[in-house]
């Protein structure tokens, strides 16, 4: 939110990012995707590309937080340009035309929270990878973020670092995102919060959660089960998704992150060389490469035989080229 309504569309005034929070939460608006809209339309206005006769007057200038809360309630209300902004930045990007795709900041049609894969890797490559488009949550890798190089030895091993907590760098991105998106469907699953111990403070792991489950139903849970059902519900949900003719070709980044270099900061200069990551995260999944699609193979391992017989006769064909 700090971030959506604040820096993203160069506001500096935090008692205003609070009262377009408080907005938010009153209209039921996502913090995150209505200031990526509200930022992606200033932009758009700033190239040139949006005039007043598309925007019914409005002058989308930077900073503007009175045209912030204004746009807030057009959003929330679909009323006038409001409602175009209301449909996201995909869709409004598409409807706009003009060269407005390029500045369409999404994943799959979600918003890309704050985070810029160009500066920290591994989170460029879970934003394409998680199940429900640019979702920061789904794998959130955090151990590089901030720099956790004991907690990385902790749980992965000397072998891994001290590329494991560096965020610039692209090495062993692939293994802590997948083991990241299957710890956080358990923790999911389980109820815990992923911005406590989990993830954020990096203080919780499989043998924490594992031991609390069997304190509290008294099932038996080794680690390598509660491992195995995080693998299964991740596998399922691309399931789904490729039931829906989801494929690597939508596994894709915006060019601002994979062609334009960072333009300052500690990542100056670096765009993200997500194709290679997304080979070697893949095979480490068991998902066929072209396709980005679960193999027989690994849905056999799991237990989820129906799952092959689903996309077996499935009616959309994987698509193995981006569509953006």
């Amino acid at each position: 939110t700090l971030n959506a309504l604040g820096a993203n569309i160069w506001n500096a005034d935090l008692d205003a990012i609070l009262t377009a929070n408080r907005l938010c939460d009153d209209l039921g608006l996502d913090t995150i995707s209505v200031g990526r809209v509200i930022s992606f339309a200033m932009e758009l206005w700033e190239q040139e590309i949006l005039n007043l006769d598309d925007t019914g007057g409005l002058a989308l200038h930077w900073g503007d937080m009175g045209l912030v809360l204004q746009l807030l309630g057009m959003i929330a209300r679909r009323e006038g340009f409001g409602d175009l902004l209301a449909e996201g930045v995909r869709q409004a990007a598409r409807t706009i035309g003009r060269g407005a795709e390029k500045y369409a900041m999404h994943v799959k049609g979600l918003e890309i929270a704050a985070q810029d894969g160009r500066a920290q890797k591994s989170m460029g490559l879970a934003h394409v990878t998680s199940s429900r488009g640019a979702d920061h949550l789904k794998a959130f890798p955090v151990i590089d973020e901030t720099g956790y190089p004991e907690e990385a030895r902790r749980r992965y091993g000397e072998v891994y670092l001290p590329e494991m907590a560096q965020p610039l760098a692209t090495k062993y991105k692939p293994l802590l995102v997948k083991d990241g998106e299957d710890f956080g469907a358990v923790v999911d699953s389980v109820g815990v919060c992923k911005s406590g111990g989990t993830f954020v403070f990096a203080e919780l792991y499989w043998p924490d959660i594992a031991t609390a489950l069997e304190a509290a139903t008294g099932m038996e849970m080794p680690v390598e089960r509660l491992k195995r059902i995080g693998e299964r519900i991740y596998n399922l949900q691309r399931c789904y998704n490729a039931l829906h003719g989801i494929s690597r070709a939508d596994d894709c980044l915006p060019r601002r992150f994979t062609d334009e270099p960072s333009p300052s900061g500690n990542a100056r200069g670096q765009v993200i060389d997500l194709e290679t990551m997304l080979d070697e995260y893949y095979r480490l999944r068991g998902w066929d490469p072209a396709t980005g699609w679960p193999t027989p193979e690994k849905l056999r391992q799991l237990g989820l035989e129906e799952a092959i017989e689903r996309l077996r006769t499935t009616q959309h064909a994987p698509r193995t080229t981006s569509k953006e």
